[in-house]
């Protein structure tokens, strides 16, 4: 099955987390790492430079590149998906989330996905020391983003050293307006709003498949570093779903649609308000919105703009 465990990580960022990135000294590697990376821009010459991000990482490959560096302090504006500085420090906006992801009806997660896989899912999570109680409070969209987590640290990433996490850090240092593509609060009702058999299956596909999501974690990690375009497509977007019902891949599809292909096309939406406002935009987004036949590349160039993938090496 084409795992959401996987698209959360490239397109959307988790819930548990919103820490900033500590600035570092680090040394460069002698490693090629080249992410995909894209010059788009209008018959105004106005520029959108589109960088794939994947939302954990680790110290290794900063600092970037020069070209990437170039063309983050040329721009007059970074856009993100969302502004989690901003969020760190909106304690009411923060708190609402929080909310959102609670039963309000006295109910607990184990009332609502039955006793044979709550007891599972606790069992997992003392195992791995990341389980209280006071989590039963709280819906599966919060379980799924702590496996997330669990996943990340185990593939030996960071949050914290995110694409994403990076160029806020760098924009708030340098003084640099940030632009928002999404909202928190429109991320977090997409993933509450996931039909309660889909999220079993995850929960229970967290679980079952740990180690191998663990091991695919860190291959996507290093094909996300070479930026291998065909590799990466087949991984998030070819791959077909198997030994599941016809009803579980209608559910997989339709979720996929929301969590992917609709936001693609708000996401192209988006950047093309920056080019009517003649904005000048360093965009980092979730690699799985970047590629694919409906990917914001290909949607961007089909409506006329001009768009080049930048090649670069590290110096």
């Amino acid at each position: 099955m084409k795992r959401k465990s996987i698209f959360l990580i490239i397109t959307i960022f988790t819930l548990i987390v919103f820490s900033a990135c500590d600035k570092k000294e680090i040394v460069k590697e002698d490693n090629e790492i080249t992410p995909l990376f894209y010059k788009i821009s209008d018959k105004n010459n106005t520029t959108i430079y589109l960088l794939g991000s994947i939302h954990a990482a680790d110290d290794t490959i900063y600092p970037l590149n020069d070209t990437i560096m170039n063309s983050f302090n040329d721009s007059d504006y970074l856009a993100v998906e969302v502004d989690t500085l901003s969020l760190q420090n909106n304690f009411d906006l923060s708190l609402k989330l929080a909310e959102k992801m609670m039963y309000n009806d006295s109910t607990t997660i184990k009332n609502h996905i039955g006793d044979e896989l709550y007891n599972k899912m606790v069992n997992f999570l003392k195992e791995k020391k990341s389980y209280s109680s006071l989590y039963d409070n709280y819906k599966p969209v919060f379980f799924e983003s702590l496996f997330e987590n669990l996943i990340i640290n185990d593939a030996m990433l960071k949050s914290e050293s995110g694409i994403d996490t990076y160029f806020l850090s760098l924009a708030s240092e340098n003084n640099k307006k940030i632009l928002e593509v999404e909202s928190a609060e429109f991320q977090y009702n997409l993933l509450l709003n996931t039909p309660l058999e889909l999220d079993k299956i995850m929960i229970e596909e967290y679980i079952d498949n740990y180690d191998l999501n663990v091991s695919q974690m860190k291959d996507l990690y290093e094909l996300w570093k070479k930026g291998d375009k065909e590799q990466l497509e087949n991984i998030l977007i070819n791959s077909e779903s198997q030994n599941v019902t016809e009803e579980e891949k209608k559910l997989m599809e339709n979720y996929n649609k929301s969590l992917i292909i609709d936001r693609n096309y708000g996401m192209a939406n988006v950047l093309e308000n920056y080019f009517e406002k003649k904005q000048n935009v360093f965009c980092v987004v979730g690699l799985g919105h970047v590629i694919g036949d409906e990917g914001i590349i290909n949607l961007l160039q089909k409506r006329g703009y001009d768009v080049v993938q930048l090649n670069w090496k590290f110096i």
